[in-house]
């Protein structure tokens, strides 16, 4: 194995979060939607960040955006497989895992921003994984830049083997086998 071929590849990027309000009638509260994940670091122009590290990132049609960088997706060689299926699938996506224990109340934190980014990944598994353990896993279509990124990551790293039938032994032919299976009742 030669020393230039890294084992794994790591991307700065940022995530943007939608905040909706869902209103009731005595009621209303926020619903968090992943907008995107940006390859870059501090993609989103501005200084207003609260003490949870979003910030105000402007509004969308259906709500407001807040913006988290400093985050990093990791493409590991040994990974491979489940990218190349990933890439291979109708669609393919990018995973955010957050925390939503962040309180609103707290004096810095304005904004009533109540979730915090903890990981990003595009790796299924990974993602399930920490939806397991009750973590708020939102999911979007993987930005077109970091697919470029896990498709030449992929091609680099990643021979997909040839399926191969397994033969079934003859276990009647077998010497001394006798009958497969007794009832006792004969």
């Amino acid at each position: 194995m030669s020393a230039d071929i890294p084992k794994r590849l790591s991307l700065c990027v940022t995530i943007l979060l939608e905040r909706r309000i869902i209103s009731r009638s005595f009621w209303s509260m926020p619903s968090w939607y992943l907008h995107t994940v940006a390859v870059g670091e501090n993609v989103v122009a501005g200084n207003d960040t609260s003490s949870s590290g979003a910030a105000a990132a402007g509004t969308s049609d259906k709500g407001d955006l807040f913006a988290w960088s400093g985050f990093q997706v990791m493409l590991y060689k040994d990974a491979c497989e489940r990218y190349w299926h990933a890439l291979i699938g109708d669609k393919p996506l990018v995973y955010v895992v957050c925390r939503d224990d962040v309180d609103p109340v707290d004096g810095a934190n304005t904004a009533g921003v109540t979730v915090a980014p903890v990981l990003v990944t595009i790796d299924y598994d990974e993602a399930s994984a920490c939806a397991e353990t009750d973590s708020l896993v939102l999911s979007a279509p993987i930005p077109a830049e970091l697919y470029r990124y896990m498709e030449a990551f992929v091609l680099q790293h990643y021979k997909p083997t040839q399926f191969k039938k397994r033969k079934r032994k003859k276990w009647s032919e077998e010497p001394g086998s006798g009958q497969p299976y007794s009832t006792g009742q004969e």
